[in-house]
């Protein structure tokens, strides 16, 4: 029977370089994933934005005043096209009308997949467009509504598009 071989500083050292080379491989594929899975920037110009924060702040506290509300419908409308629907109502409930109304969707996770829908009015309050996406999952929808009389309004949606 062979006796136990003895611990010697050979081991201990060929020992401790394989643990901390089996950490650093492991920390070296994560910090490649997350760099390769990562699209970049979520807005452009970013940095201004930032510098007109207080303007971005007064146009909120306008929007809150005008105490709008929005919802946003996908329906499949056949062939892989969606009708995409945007209600516009007041804090009354009542349907706001002569607006001109924009759609951006976007995926959060995906860059290259923005798209921008001018809506139609359909109906009091109801303003329509026809648009194929080209994936199922989680969007943006950011609602924009302009009035003649400088009245803005935006909203960001979240949507699921099922497959």
């Amino acid at each position: 029977m062979n006796a136990p071989r003895p611990i010697t500083g050979r081991t201990v050292l060929i020992g401790f370089i394989a643990f901390f080379g089996v950490i650093f491989a492991v920390n070296g594929v994560f910090v490649y994933f997350a760099l390769d899975s990562w699209p970049g920037l979520r807005f452009e110009k970013a940095y201004e934005r930032g510098l007109n924060y207080n303007r971005v702040l007064s146009d909120a506290d306008k929007q809150a005043e005008l105490k709008w509300k929005s919802a946003v419908n996908i329906e499949p409308n056949g062939s892989g096209n969606h009708l995409v629907s945007v209600h516009l109502t007041e804090a009354a409930g009542n349907p706001i009308t002569g607006k001109r109304v924009l759609i951006n969707l976007s995926r959060p996770t995906h860059a290259g997949s923005d798209t921008a829908l001018e809506m139609k009015a359909s109906a009091p309050g109801r303003y329509e467009a026809i648009h194929r996406f080209s994936a199922a999952g989680r969007w943006h929808a950011a609602v924009s509504a302009q009035g003649n009389d400088g009245e803005t309004y935006k909203m960001i949606h979240d949507i699921i598009i099922e497959p």
